[in-house]
């Protein structure tokens, strides 16, 4: 299956990813922070983007994919991201993100 992985740089993705893998799968990681793992295709999204998004579902995964003539369809979308745990920013940009016409700090 070709599988569109978000949030698989957290600490829950990083550990489903490999079992993924090891099934045979292609999984595309869409994160801010990619994943070094083999194997693994990362594309860079931030996912309180909706034009992001929509290109990303749309986009090649890897250069593999340059000759085909069409951009494969996913099987699967396995939605793992996550706001990160509190303390890590400040307050402000938390919530910037998850509002975007919130305001800013």
């Amino acid at each position: 299956m070709r599988i569109f992985f978000t949030g698989g740089s957290g600490k829950a993705g990083r550990h489903v990813i490999p079992y993924l893998l090891e099934r045979g799968h292609r999984v595309v990681n869409a994160d801010r922070v990619p994943l070094d793992l083999p194997d693994v295709d990362n594309l860079r999204v931030e996912l309180t983007d909706s034009g992001q998004v929509f290109n990303a579902l749309s986009a090649l995964a890897g250069l593999d994919e340059l000759e085909l003539a069409t951009v494969p369809r996913y099987d699967a979308i396995v939605h793992f991201a996550a706001l990160p745990r509190i303390l890590i920013e400040p307050d402000c940009e938390t919530y910037r993100r998850r509002c975007p016409s919130s305001t800013r700090c």
